[in-house]
C-alpha cells in the first residue's frame, strides 16, 4: 500500500539532538573559519625566500594565498546556508558542517600547496 503524495511532501521533524549538535558544530565551524582563513594569510611568509636568486612566481603565490585564505569562510557561509535550507526542509543536519569543516581543511590546504609549489619548495 503505497502513501498519498501529500505524505510524502510533509517536512520531518528531526529529532532535538541534532538541531543541537547542528548548532554547536555551525558555532565551532564559524569561529574557526576565520583563524584558518588568517592562517591562509600566513602562507604569504613562504615568500621571504624570494629575490636572492630564487624565482617565485608572484601570480601564483597570490593564488595560493587568496585560496588559503577565502576558501575556509567561503565554505562556512555555504555550509551555513545549506543548514539552512535542510533545516526548514526538515532533514538532518548535524552531517553538513562536518563535511563543510573537511572540505575547507581540504581547499585551505590545495591553496597552501599553490603556494610553497610557487616559491619552489
Amino acid at each position: 500500500m503505497t502513501q498519498p503524495a501529500s505524505y510524502v511532501d510533509q517536512p520531518r521533524d528531526p529529532r532535538p539532538t541534532d538541531r543541537v549538535v547542528t548548532v554547536l558544530l555551525l558555532i565551532a565551524l564559524i569561529v574557526l573559519a576565520p583563524a584558518a582563513g588568517f592562517m591562509g594569510l600566513l602562507t604569504a611568509m613562504a615568500t621571504d625566500s624570494c629575490g636572492s636568486g630564487n624565482d617565485c612566481n608572484e601570480g601564483l603565490v597570490a593564488t595560493g594565498v587568496f585560496t588559503s585564505a577565502a576558501s575556509p569562510i567561503v565554505v562556512a557561509l555555504v555550509a551555513l546556508v545549506w543548514v539552512v535550507v535542510r533545516w526548514r526542509r526538515g532533514r538532518t543536519t548535524w552531517w553538513v558542517p562536518l563535511v563543510a569543516a573537511l572540505v575547507a581543511a581540504g581547499t585551505w590546504w590545495i591553496g597552501a600547496l599553490i603556494t610553497f609549489g610557487a616559491v619552489g619548495w
